[in-house]
């Protein structure tokens, strides 16, 4: 069986969070030092979210092709969470290579070049940049990660990226004060750091709108403060529609946008996929098709038997978007595995069988939870003719 463990805040935790929020000041301990950080009003966070984009105009310049990327060596073509290139910013982030970072953030940005498998290198940087380079949670970690992303604000006051970083870091560290069960397993003091540390993201976001420097990450990473916050939906849809006229292309928002529309965080159920089927039909290919994979593979890898569903998705367009994906930008091991699994619960026992050799021994835990759960589906694909439902080892979806 799937694992009922989510990542997310039921309705409960909005209620929370919101309170928290309207009644707290936050201190930020760094170095020995205590810093007040005052709440950030809601008028003043949306309106640098519609500020924000004032004059911009996205290029036409297209994100780079797998055909475009002969040039990037195999451990760039990667794509993990902590794959090689995250890891190289990483490393550039702890030897304080500011300058390298601001090259590369400036280039990945202005070419919107990909990893293999779609993803933005741009969002790779970011997160790169997200969490202690040692790997680790310990607070002395955290206290140096911090004060080393500040020495680069101090060495490029206007730089975009070093403060979008900060709020990315800001982000995680609030992520991990919740932890990952849901809002009845989370403690008290659980939400209250999380209340914090998302208000010290969300106040440094409205900091950096005021440089001249822009960059699409604003947008995502304010979408994940909303989320944490619990913002109402026409304020998180206003963010989203900013966001996408910024950048029509960069499909993170749109996975966001769609998670904050589940069910288990601030929606109801079928408005993901309303919001799918709207976005999609006013892209261009292959963008159209490739989102709505992106999607539909958010709402079927939730890592919980009773939420993974395609349910109002269209399977031959889910299945269009993956082949599209695979032409345009190539595939990664997170995609292959979230395409077999997609195929698994959508009984598609053919697009199974294709997919499960590319995958080899190489499962991924964001995606199936436990190995015997990959092992029972990839042994129902190579099955002849035996439907999962009337397979008693195999999960129940």
């Amino acid at each position: 069986m799937f694992t009922s463990k989510v990542n997310a805040f039921s309705h409960l935790g909005k209620g929370l969070i919101i309170l928290l929020i309207s009644a707290v000041s936050y201190a930020e301990v760094s170095c020995g030092r205590t810093q007040k950080i005052q709440p950030v009003s809601m008028e003043t966070v949306m309106k640098a979210v519609h500020d924000y984009g004032n004059g911009h105009h996205p290029t036409d310049i297209r994100s780079k092709t797998l055909a475009d990327q002969s040039s990037l060596s195999a451990d760039e073509l990667l794509n993990d969470t902590d794959g090689p290139y995250q890891k190289h910013i990483a490393t550039l982030l702890a030897q304080g290579d500011f300058a390298q970072l601001e090259k590369e953030a400036q280039k990945v940005r202005a070419d919107k070049s990909r990893l293999r498998g779609g993803v933005w290198k741009l969002y790779a940087v970011y997160e790169g940049l997200g969490k202690p380079f040692t790997g680790t949670t310990a607070t002395s970690d955290w206290e140096v990660h911090f004060a080393t992303l500040k020495k680069w604000i101090a060495a490029y006051p206007e730089s975009a990226t070093a403060r979008i970083a900060l709020s990315r870091a800001y982000n995680v560290y609030a992520e991990e004060a919740r932890g990952g069960g849901y809002a009845d397993t989370v403690s008290q003091s659980g939400w209250n750091l999380l209340a914090e540390r998302t208000a010290m993201a969300k106040a440094t976001l409205v900091e950096a709108a005021t440089l001249k420097e822009k960059c699409p990450y604003w947008y995502e990473s304010m979408q994940i403060v909303a989320s944490s916050e619990g913002w109402d939906k026409p304020q998180a849809r206003e963010l989203f529609d900013q966001a996408a006229a910024f950048e029509p292309t960069y499909y993170h928002f749109y996975r966001e946008y769609a998670n904050y529309l589940l069910p288990k965080w601030y929606g109801e159920e079928g408005e993901t996929q309303a919001f799918a089927e709207e976005v999609s039909s006013r892209l261009t290919p292959p963008d159209a098709s490739i989102i709505y994979f992106e999607i539909a593979s958010l709402l079927a890898c939730q890592c919980d038997k009773e939420r993974d569903s395609l349910a109002g998705m269209s399977w031959p367009r889910v299945k269009q978007g993956f082949q599209d994906l695979s032409l345009t930008y190539g595939t990664s091991n997170l995609k292959l595995n979230r395409f077999a699994y997609m195929s698994f619960i959508a009984n598609d026992q053919l697009s199974a069988r294709n997919v499960f050799p590319q995958i080899g021994d190489d499962w991924s835990g964001r995606v199936w939870c436990s190995a015997q759960n990959f092992a029972a589906a990839r042994a129902w694909a190579t099955t002849e003719c035996v439907p999962p439902m009337l397979c008693p080892d195999l999960p129940n979806n």
